[in-house]
């Protein structure tokens, strides 16, 4: 994942960092399969660049806070 020399500091806001990172589960999973589902054929390589990318960002998380107020 190219950044540019940019700092990347991934936040979670109610999604477990493994469904970012398989895009899987009910919310994370449907709504990214939704947005996959409507990219047109000639942006599949966008698509799987966006794929590996999550999984990057999700792999970069350390410390994960769920239910937290």
């Amino acid at each position: 994942m190219e950044c540019f020399r940019l700092v990347v500091v991934p936040v979670f806001y109610g999604v477990d960092p493994s469904e970012v990172s398989y895009q899987t589960g009910d919310e994370f999973g449907k709504a990214f399969k939704n947005l996959s589902n409507g990219i047109v054929t000639e942006k599949d390589e966008k698509v799987q660049r966006l794929r590996e990318a999550l999984g990057e960002v999700a792999s970069i998380s350390e410390v994960v806070v769920l239910n937290s107020r």
